[in-house]
């Protein structure tokens, strides 16, 4: 894994989604870099966020490309890979996969939630639970 992962990867570890967050000019970005990508400031930390999105965008996959994958993440086709915006952490758009949801009933903009204990060192997003 780059170093610059390494903070990303280490939060999922203990059930927090966070991304970089310059110090100087406050703005998130996704992926990592040692310069802010706005106004390049050396003073990146990373922030924890609440883990809930909006669907920005997603794809079906339909057909299963490749078995080490199924048996490596889990997935079997038909899956959904999303695009997902995060509220509290303005300009960061993550891909991730989207569980527990009916294909016919996504919509832009609905939210989702982060599921943890993380995956594989990866994050899963399901429906958010309304109430």
């Amino acid at each position: 894994m780059a170093d610059e992962f390494r903070p990303y990867f280490d939060a999922l570890a203990r059930g927090i989604l966070a991304f970089p967050r310059c110090g100087d000019c406050g703005r998130f970005h996704w992926y990592p870099m040692k310069l802010c990508p706005f106004c390049h400031g050396a003073g990146i930390g990373w922030e924890a966020v609440s883990g809930v999105a909006s669907l920005f965008s997603w794809t079906i996959v339909r057909h299963d490309f490749d078995p080490a994958a199924i048996e490596r993440y889990g997935l079997r086709a038909p899956y959904i890979v999303a695009l997902l915006e995060f509220a509290d952490a303005p300009g960061v758009r993550l891909i991730s996969n989207l569980v527990e949801a009916d294909p016919d009933a996504l919509a832009i903009g609905m939210a989702v939630q982060a599921l943890f204990p993380a995956h594989d060192g990866r994050v899963l997003f399901r429906p958010a639970r309304v109430g």
